[in-house]
């Protein structure tokens, strides 16, 4: 009996120190210039995007062939572009810029398989959303535009760290997701 006393008294003691920190637990504040200012270069619509990692869909690895051999590149989906990186600038209702392209197209002239190109295509249609939820928060820019009679869509999902996702659907090719980086157009960028 006494030893009952002795383990029920422990556990009261340690339940009322595990549950102390619980009741005070405060709501941190987030630092909300970074995300403020994100969301106003969005929707400027005057900013740029760098795409650094491509994530074909349904493709593992891609091999490329050249005068050199060939050389297989990529993994469970991922193709880093640290020789061939993806550009995109948007200014207002133009984008210039190029994005290479892994996968399969479906409808194509001969030879236009490289990438996508734009070459001050205009933007048909743009929107951008405000997503907040509790722990994680971001842009999403999602525009149209017919390039070469091929409706293009892209969407743009952008984070306070300036980091990027970039879903690019066609008509005519497979889509493709890039990973990358938004910031906004300085007299640096190329």
């Amino acid at each position: 009996m006494n030893t009952l006393k002795c383990i029920l008294s422990a556990g009261v003691l340690l339940f009322s120190c595990l549950s102390a920190p619980a009741g005070e637990r405060r709501e941190e504040k987030r630092d909300t210039t970074a995300f403020d200012k994100l969301v106003a270069l969005v929707k400027s619509q005057v900013f740029y995007v760098e795409a650094t990692d491509a994530y074909p869909t349904g493709n593992s690895s891609v091999t490329i062939t050249s005068q050199h051999g060939t050389t297989t590149v990529g993994g469970e989906g991922h193709v880093s572009l640290a020789a061939n990186r993806g550009e995109l600038f948007f200014r207002d209702t133009v984008v210039t810029g190029h994005l290479p392209f892994f996968g399969r197209a479906y409808s194509l002239p001969y030879g236009e398989g490289g990438g996508f190109e734009f070459a001050k295509s205009r933007i048909d249609k743009a929107t951008v959303k405000v997503v907040k939820k509790r722990k994680r928060q971001h842009v999403a820019f999602t525009c149209s535009m017919t390039v070469s009679g091929d409706v293009i869509t892209v969407t743009i999902e952008a984070y306070e760290n300036g980091r990027c996702t970039i879903q690019v659907n066609s008509n005519n090719r497979a889509s493709i997701s890039y990973g990358g980086l938004l910031g906004p157009i300085t007299e640096e960028t190329p």
